[in-house]
């Protein structure tokens, strides 16, 4: 079984849409814990998600938060539905993030799990191991693992001059230093 994540309950039918991608797919992962990270809105800028690691974490999604109390902040109080879907049509491979996959045609829903607590339920799979959650810390070496994600973000998705509350309030320093390296003067 896959999984696809939604905060809209009562699907029947799962409809390609389009997203990040620029094309239409219906998204899914093989991994319910890894599903449930997308259970309420959140994306790069919030936390970094991997499971690549699956030699030193088993096949569990590894989560870092990209500033203090983000996990808090986007999963408390929300609800989900997961959706299990067959594995037919699916591909992998068609998105640079190794874990999700897609279909291009219409999927029937197999079951629908309602998950009440999404904040609730994520932490008590990280006390059971099936997650590793790294809360943010203010040490060096934490923070240079975010600012490699969130400076790699920002140029790949060309966001140096959004203007969205959560990137000037965590990232305004490092959005006003890409500006002053890029602006000619270094050359």
């Amino acid at each position: 079984m896959y999984y696809h994540v939604s905060q809209t309950s009562g699907i029947q039918i799962l409809k390609p849409r389009i997203s990040t991608h620029h094309k239409a797919y219906v998204y899914a992962v093989d991994h319910f814990v890894t599903g449930l990270l997308f259970g309420a809105p959140q994306d790069d800028f919030d936390f970094i998600i991997s499971n690549h690691d699956v030699v030193h974490h088993g096949n569990i999604p590894v989560v870092y938060e990209c500033y203090p109390n983000a996990f808090y902040s986007i999963f408390y109080g929300k609800s989900c539905s997961v959706y299990e879907v067959h594995e037919d049509g699916f591909q992998r491979g068609m998105t640079s993030w190794d874990a999700e996959l897609v279909c291009e045609q219409e999927v029937p829903v197999v079951r629908e799990i309602l998950v009440n607590d999404l904040y609730s339920r994520l932490s008590d799979e990280a006390a059971a191991g099936h997650l590793e959650l790294h809360r943010y810390e203010d040490s060096i070496e934490y923070k240079k693992r975010i600012s490699e994600h969130i400076v790699d973000r920002l140029i790949r998705f060309d966001a140096l001059d959004l203007t969205d509350e959560r990137f000037q309030r965590h990232y305004s320093r490092i959005i006003a230093e890409l500006h002053h390296i890029m602006d000619g003067h270094l050359l």
